[in-house]
């Protein structure tokens, strides 16, 4: 149990730096919500039951999709982070002619419309 408590200590320093830093060098950071992402599916946002640890496959019974459950909960998670970027961004003005760090606007307007921003973050816009 005490190898489990250092590094999930270990893990949250990891993240308190990665916090630090983006915030040092003016860039995005956001934290998103790990729970339930297994009862989640990534392409209609269905909610799916609780799930025991032994099922390793997802299935929507909604849309039919199936995949890994771990690539599935991923997807969960970049499709959380996506969708908060695009709401937080959503109402704010930006003084500086629309420029952010980690962020490309597609429309020249001072005031980015959420359709039309791009986050850079490594990560295809085309799931699997």
């Amino acid at each position: 149990m005490l190898s489990k408590q250092a590094a999930d200590a270990g893990f949250g320093q990891f993240v308190n730096i990665l916090e630090w830093v983006c915030w040092k060098r003016d860039v995005y950071f956001a934290k998103v919500d790990k729970d339930g992402t297994s009862q989640e599916c990534s392409q209609c946002g269905a909610h799916t039951g609780k799930k025991t640890l032994d099922v390793r496959v997802h299935h929507c019974p909604e849309c039919g999709y199936i995949g890994s459950r771990d690539v599935v909960s991923a997807e969960v998670i970049r499709n959380r982070g996506l969708s908060d970027l695009g709401q937080g961004l959503e109402n704010k003005q930006i003084a500086c002619g629309g420029d952010l760090t980690g962020m490309e606007a597609t429309s020249s307007s001072q005031e980015p419309e959420a359709g039309n921003l791009v986050a850079r973050l490594g990560i295809s816009r085309h799931s699997a």
